[in-house]
């Protein structure tokens, strides 16, 4: 700690000794926020495999996840560093604390060579005797949280990937929490059939979905729903007009994962995928309750996902779940809004903006379902952090628009 000089009438020697002592401590305050970890609450090592008990603060017991993770040593100065979530699989050894961590750390030793190789971050949750259920979205959501406060990362370069039962987790959990994540990256894995609808496959239009696929894994099930996943989609492209980011790479291969594949297909996700929370269209679903869920005797809560980029409802009764879809295009200063049905538990409709995606010093327009609903001039120049959980959530300007 630094004690400034006092200052005197008596003038310049003095006046020089302070600026000294104002120049010196920024160069220590900068350097002690310098680093790759910001704050040690959780993430407290570099250079080693370490890990924390954690859970959600919604959870409403004691039950908490053992996080495990790897910082290289190569990144111990740095910033703006890639990191990436990594689900385990699973079977009868995980139906248990000790047995989900023993799997954990088995996967680990590949991830902690990959973490070396590419220069990055890598966190591995355990279940800790769940399986990928229904409290993954939240845990993921929430761990993703966790990890842009407490680390010096790029938040726009924060991906999930899985093998096995974690990528089951993936095909059941990503499409609540799209947006968080600049990419989802499953193995060894099939999204069921029946969740192959219209508003859970378009959120591949605008978050990177590659799903790495043995053409000779022993569940035989994974291969023809992927089959049927990539042809449901290349439907919707024909539908919507554009491309979308999904790809399913088949390759000669079992249920075990082809390391090279997984690291080469990880390094392109995290140099070329970032985030892109300014894209002028969207296709998506907001999810609006607030309700409490049991699994193995953990309760914890359904937390809404009530936006997708730069799309939200606000002043909503949480009491009454409500799924409501979405299709936003912004062209012209136009924002055109598709809701086939308008939601009913929600009275207001917010809109973030920036003036990547549209001019805020013209006149702007608001239209949903082919109705004017608003009409006023953009607010440029204050770029403004929305949301205190993701730094990365900056935005210039935000409409409000009411509902019923």
């Amino acid at each position: 700690m630094f004690n400034p000089p006092q200052m005197t009438l008596g003038g310049r020697v003095m006046i020089k000794k302070y600026v000294a002592w104002f120049c010196l401590s920024l160069l220590v305050t900068a350097a002690s926020h310098a680093g790759i970890i910001k704050n040690k609450t959780y993430f407290s090592t570099v250079g080693e495999v370490n890990s924390f008990l954690w859970a959600p603060q919604r959870y409403q017991n004691d039950f908490r996840y053992d996080i495990f993770y790897y910082i290289p040593k190569s990144l111990e100065t740095k910033t703006n560093a890639s990191a990436v979530i990594f689900m385990h699989g699973g079977g009868s050894s995980t139906m248990d604390r000790e047995g989900s961590i023993k799997t954990v750390l088995l996967y680990m030793k590949d991830l902690k060579k990959i973490a070396d190789e590419l220069g990055i971050i890598v966190v591995l949750p355990s279940a800790n005797g769940l399986n990928w259920g229904g409290h993954t979205r939240g845990l993921l959501r929430e761990l993703g949280w966790l990890i842009k406060k407490d680390l010096n990362i790029d938040v726009n370069r924060l991906g999930v990937s899985g093998h096995s039962m974690g990528g089951m987790g993936i095909t059941r959990s990503y499409s609540w929490i799209a947006d968080e994540f600049s990419f989802y990256l499953p193995m060894a894995a099939g999204m069921d059939v029946a969740w192959q609808t219209e508003p859970y496959l378009n959120k591949v239009f605008n978050v990177p979905y590659v799903h790495l696929q043995g053409l000779q894994d022993s569940f035989d099930i994974f291969v023809p729903r992927c089959e049927e996943q990539l042809k449901r989609t290349k439907e919707l492209e024909s539908l919507y007009g554009v491309n979308s980011k999904l790809e399913i790479v088949f390759y000669n291969g079992g249920h075990n994962y082809d390391y090279d594949l997984f690291k080469n297909t990880l390094s392109r996700l995290v140099t070329t995928a970032p985030r892109d929370l300014y894209q002028k269209e969207l296709w998506g679903s907001l999810h609006t309750v607030k309700g409490a869920r049991t699994e193995n005797n953990i309760t914890f809560d359904y937390e809404s996902e009530s936006r997708y980029f730069w799309i939200e409802l606000r002043k909503t009764d949480l009491t009454v779940a409500e799924v409501v879809n979405f299709h936003a295009k912004i062209d012209n200063n136009i924002i055109r809004i598709d809701m086939p049905t308008l939601p009913k538990q929600s009275k207001e409709l917010r809109i973030y903006l920036h003036s990547k995606m549209i001019n805020l010093s013209k006149k702007i327009t608001v239209e949903l379902n082919g109705k004017i609903v608003y009409v006023r001039k953009g607010m440029y120049g204050r770029l403004r952090n929305m949301d205190t959980r993701d730094k990365g959530f900056k935005f210039e300007d935000v409409i409000k628009v009411k509902l019923n």
